[in-house]
């Protein structure tokens, strides 16, 4: 999942830095934590976030957190990763809009999936599997539909244009549009799919709000981005302020008959997204009037870390976060299509100020891999100048580039509080190899589009991302960051920020498609590694552990770690 995105995350809780310890954490069950607790009807939940949301339309969600909540909110997939009873538990994948999870033919070349009855979009009006259809064939109007995942373009059997792009371009321009409806058919309310290759994954990804239904009389195009029209048990009520938020209330058109997964308990959810990190931590901390029922989707500050035990006592959880935060070189930019210069800003990262920004060594960990560690095929790849870097070393690099020094680079992050005080501390090592560091903080409703914009190639040398995998494998890490032909068209580089496009790379992700079981592990393997160190077509930095911390009368908070890695909104309630 981008950015901030998915993955099945199996790892041992650790404890907190700044005397926050496991004993303070809802990690065990408990009232609290155990979706099979008590849980009260009714009431209104607040949610609180310092991260303005970027996409709420399903087709270009791919954020974790916008996930989450789209699913369990207003976009019914067709299958989902059902919620769990307590925060280190495995999800199951689980039908949701389907019958079941799917129907896969001998060669697993071909999926069906029946569309449940009496599942109905919020003016009354029937969920059909054309809706489905239509939906999905959004996500190959790249030129328009942008951000989102593009696994429909890479599983589906449509043709691809000599540079890598889809044959179908989209229901708006319908260039092709008779090759997905062969790859795509209804029939009833049967949808079948027809694979480019043996895909027996595939019922994983189509837990992605990608995989959604949008019916065709209410697209908009771009201007759908929070224009939200809801198969699911909330829809908007009124409008989405882009940096504000908004309100969702109960759909009445939902039947939680056709529905399993999300018991939608809350009456009403407030979504405050006007907030600093620093700002919505104290007032959770401090649990007072409508505090009480809130939760939020941000993990916790360096500032509040010291305060969670002591003052939320109860009230918390840590679970390992499913991302890995790294940078990636534009390879568009003059500087970093220099190979040396891109070794040199691998070699003066100084991933340690990284991890004392963030909170310390219990909270973040430095780490060369792209690959979670939770991933079988994680190669902890080692680190080539340490936690801290070698600026002697980079400087020396950047000497040999033949650029003449300083070398100014511009930075891109995406900016909150935490992040400001990072990337203060990497630019100290940069400068001091060599460079001439200009940062860059972009607000996070911008950031990715911004990533993501052709325009954006010749005034960016270096972006910070983060990525966790869309479901578990690291066939959905390294493709999706890096392998060119999918990821890079006429509408920006996709997920490949950087616009890294290398022939032998591409050559090794289709060998490592090929394989299975621990072949297939040590293939993705060593294509990370070789991203990182012989490339340097990405520069990781850590992975991070999540705390959160609710209000005192939000029951059922449960993180669920295989889906998103966030509160899972189908179990949470309000005490009232």
């Amino acid at each position: 999942m981008q950015r901030t995105r998915i993955v099945a995350v199996l790892a041992t809780t650790m404890g907190l830095a700044l005397a926050v310890s496991a004993c303070g954490s809802n990690t065990t069950p408990s009232a609290s934590t155990s979706a099979a607790g008590p849980a009260s009807a009714g009431g209104t939940l607040s949610i609180l976030s310092g991260t303005a949301t970027e996409h709420w339309d399903p087709q270009r969600v791919y954020v974790g957190v916008n996930i989450e909540a789209g699913n369990r909110l207003f976009t019914r997939t067709l299958t989902t990763f059902g919620p769990v009873a307590k925060d280190s538990d495995p999800a199951e994948i689980v039908a949701d809009a389907a019958t079941d999870t799917g129907t896969v033919s001998a060669d697993a070349k071909e999926w069906k999936f029946t569309i449940k009855d009496g599942i109905k979009w919020e003016d009354g009006k029937a969920v059909t599997c054309e809706d489905f259809k239509y939906g999905i064939s959004r996500t190959f109007a790249v030129d328009v539909i942008t951000g989102g995942p593009n696994y429909a373009i890479q599983y589906l059997d449509i043709p691809k244009n000599k540079d890598g792009s889809s044959a179908y371009a989209g229901p708006y321009k319908k260039t092709g549009q008779d090759l997905y409806d062969k790859a795509v058919t209804c029939e009833g309310s049967t949808i079948t799919f027809k694979m480019a290759k043996p895909s027996g994954d595939f019922n994983q990804a189509t837990t992605m709000t990608a995989f959604g239904a949008f019916r065709a009389d209410k697209d908009q195009g771009d201007k759908s981005n929070y224009a939200i029209f809801s198969d699911g048990p909330y829809k908007l009520d009124g409008t989405w302020t882009a940096n504000k938020g908004g309100t969702f209330v109960r759909n009445e058109n939902w039947d939680p008959k056709t529905d399993t997964i999300r018991k939608a308990l809350p009456d009403k959810i407030t979504w405050d997204e006007s907030l600093t990190q620093e700002t919505l931590y104290e007032r959770l901390i401090a649990n007072q009037g409508d505090d009480q029922n809130a939760i939020t989707f941000d993990q916790a500050p360096v500032t509040a870390l010291s305060n969670v035990e002591s003052g939320a006592a109860g009230r918390f959880s840590i679970v390992p976060s499913p991302y890995t935060r790294y940078l990636t070189p534009n390879f568009k930019s003059k500087v970093m299509s220099n190979d040396k210069a891109r070794e040199a800003l691998a070699l003066s990262t100084d991933r340690a100020a990284y991890v004392t920004a963030a909170g310390g060594d219990q909270v973040v960990k430095a780490t060369n891999s792209l690959i979670n560690p939770a991933l079988s095929s994680f190669p902890n790849t080692p680190l080539l100048a340490g936690d801290k870097g070698d600026p002697a070393k980079a400087k020396a690099a950047l000497e040999a580039s033949g650029l003449t020094l300083p070398v100014k680079i511009n930075v891109a992050y995406r900016k909150n509080d935490t992040l400001d005080k990072v990337f203060s501390g990497l630019k100290t090592g940069w400068d001091a190899a060599g460079f001439e560091t200009n940062l860059i903080g972009i607000p996070a409703d911008q950031y990715y589009g911004t990533l993501q914009s052709p325009d954006s190639a010749p005034k960016y040398d270096v972006y910070w991302a983060g990525w966790g995998a869309d479901f578990p494998s690291a066939s959905t890490v390294i493709p999706q960051l890096l392998d060119s032909r999918s990821q890079i068209s006429s509408g920006g580089p996709g997920q490949d920020y950087g616009y890294f496009d290398n022939a032998d790379f591409n050559a090794g992700i289709d060998k490592a498609y090929a394989l299975t079981g621990a072949e297939a592990d040590k293939a993705w393997g060593q294509l990370d590694a070789d991203a990182s160190t012989k490339y340097f077509a990405v520069i990781p930095l850590i992975n991070d552990q999540f705390v959160f911390v609710h209000g005192s009368n939000v029951e059922g908070t449960v993180v669920n770690i295989t889906f998103t890695g966030y509160y899972d909104l189908a179990t949470v309630s309000v005490k009232h």
